[in-house]
């Protein structure tokens, strides 16, 4: 059987969210201006099978957290709770890491998004101390932007042949929590919070709220 990608709707999903305002993940920031470029010229080699708009900022997802409690909010998701954020902070921090390297580089594709592949064993290690391979094998990545048709797979990934893929080191000192407006699925992130892999004290941006 043949696998096609999944056209996307860049729309309020309600019931998923639940009246919750904003949700939270743990990630790794690229946005540096050679994974920018990287990202901008395959959403341009990919443009007639994407949506126009993807605002969130290059990032690799380590940890989904949650939506953000809200009164009399019912998400579908458990709410990532201030107690839950501290245990997996805790969990992240356990893990004893110090600055390291991603390195970016070569498409890919879920049948929802198209990638960039990001490779380096700490990843792994956070996503594990954080649960996110719980359902799924863990394949971190930086999303290039949302499918907007269904095409066959094997149709798309053939035009990776016209393109030249970047290999980037990206140097990684922390890991941020970062939030986004739940009714917007390809709206911008916003640092709330980190882990400064430099020390171990903590580094807090913020305080995750609805």
């Amino acid at each position: 059987m043949t696998l096609h990608s999944i056209a996307c709707h860049d729309r309020d999903f309600t019931q998923w969210r639940g009246g919750a305002d904003h949700a939270l993940i743990w990630a790794v920031l690229a946005d540096v201006d050679d994974v920018r470029a990287a990202v901008d010229s395959a959403r341009a080699h990919w443009a007639d099978v994407l949506l126009p708009r993807y605002d969130r900022q290059p990032h690799i997802t380590v940890g989904y957290g949650g939506p953000v409690p809200k009164p009399g909010a019912t998400p579908e998701d458990e709410p990532y709770t201030p107690e839950r954020i501290d245990a997996d902070r805790a969990a992240v921090e356990a893990l004893g890491l110090a600055p390291f390297e991603v390195r970016i580089g070569g498409w890919d594709t879920f049948q929802m998004v198209p990638y960039l592949r990001a490779e380096a064993p700490e990843l792994q290690a956070v996503a594990r101390a954080l649960r996110e391979d719980r359902r799924r094998p863990y394949v971190p990545h930086v999303t290039i932007g949302l499918y907007a048709v269904s095409a066959p797979l094997s149709e798309l990934a053939g035009r990776a042949a016209g393109w030249e893929s970047p290999s980037i080191a990206l140097p990684v000192t922390r890991l941020s929590l970062l939030r986004y407006d739940a009714a917007d699925v390809a709206g911008p992130l916003t640092e709330v919070d980190a882990i400064d892999l430099r020390r171990p004290a903590r580094t807090p941006r913020g305080t995750p709220s609805g």
